[in-house]
């Protein structure tokens, strides 16, 4: 993808695209009065607009190093009845004294023979930050890594679960930030970003969806009050986005900041500015 733009009005018009299955195919235009852009966290959006108007987004990246791994399994008795009794069971990590943390979720009740078995399959989930990544080779492992990282009872349910799915992890989550409200003028007409794509966060904390949905009701409100021409709403949206995301961002982060290991991006993504 691109954007369709005139340099010489700071407009974005449209964009050009082309099916991801089929690189060989010919480009597609669309064009639009208004471009809202809401494709997610992984887009190149600064990318797009440092090409084609030479604009230099301010970002801040947060990296904690914030990890998962997860899978279904079928719990079975542990031998402690407080323990097999609680279906929803929960840790919260806190860096910097908890870097580790578990959640398990029932999904549904399943028909056994087994007498040991406690009849459901359940999602379960482990988490860290400072990089102290649960491991996805072998349950084997993942179970020495909750015995060290977590509490005798964690350990003693997952000892006793049978994993019934692949491990899977994930280990690229960041708070991720472009402060468009910087940079006044400078921006596009007619071209705004909404929700994970001007702002990504921690989803420990829930805020994303929150964002998203602020900004959009933000966005409809502009337009509803009917006074404003067009060409100047990105800039006004800019402004009243970045309030949302300022307060997003301070519940998201907040904790984020007690992780040991921190490495904080500044600046340009391709001329990056690093403290740990």
């Amino acid at each position: 993808m691109q954007l369709i733009v005139d340099q010489s009005l700071n407009i974005v018009k449209g964009i050009k695209y082309r099916q991801k299955h089929h690189v060989d195919s010919s480009s597609i235009d669309l064009y639009g009065d208004f471009i809202i852009n809401c494709t997610g966290r992984n887009i190149s959006s600064v990318k797009w607009l440092k090409e084609s108007f030479n604009l230099i987004v301010p970002t801040i990246q947060i990296h904690f190093g914030l990890g998962y791994a997860t899978f279904i399994g079928e719990r079975f008795k542990t031998g402690d009845p407080s323990l097999d009794s609680k279906h929803i069971i929960g840790y919260a990590l806190n860096a910097f004294d908890k870097n580790a943390g578990f959640g398990i979720t029932p999904i549904r009740e399943i028909k056994t023979m087994d007498e040991n078995s406690l009849g459901t399959l359940s999602t379960l989930l482990l988490q860290c930050v400072n990089y102290e990544y649960p491991p996805n080779d072998s349950y084997e492992n993942l179970l020495e890594w909750i015995k060290e990282k977590l509490d005798p009872e964690c350990y003693s349910i997952f000892k006793s679960t049978k994993i019934c799915s692949p491990l899977v992890s994930y280990r690229r989550t960041i708070d991720d930030r472009k402060r468009v409200g910087q940079l006044g003028k400078k921006w596009p007409q007619n071209y705004v970003l909404l929700g994970d794509t001007i702002c990504t966060f921690n989803p420990t904390y829930g805020q994303g969806v929150t964002h998203a949905c602020r900004q959009a009701r933000e966005l409809r409100k502009i337009f509803q009050e009917n006074c404003h021409k067009l060409k100047d709403i990105s800039h006004i949206f800019n402004r009243r986005a970045s309030a949302i995301t300022e307060e997003c961002w301070l519940l998201s982060t907040t904790n984020d900041w007690k992780t040991p290991i921190l490495k904080i991006i500044k600046g340009d993504p391709k001329v990056l500015t690093r403290f740990v």
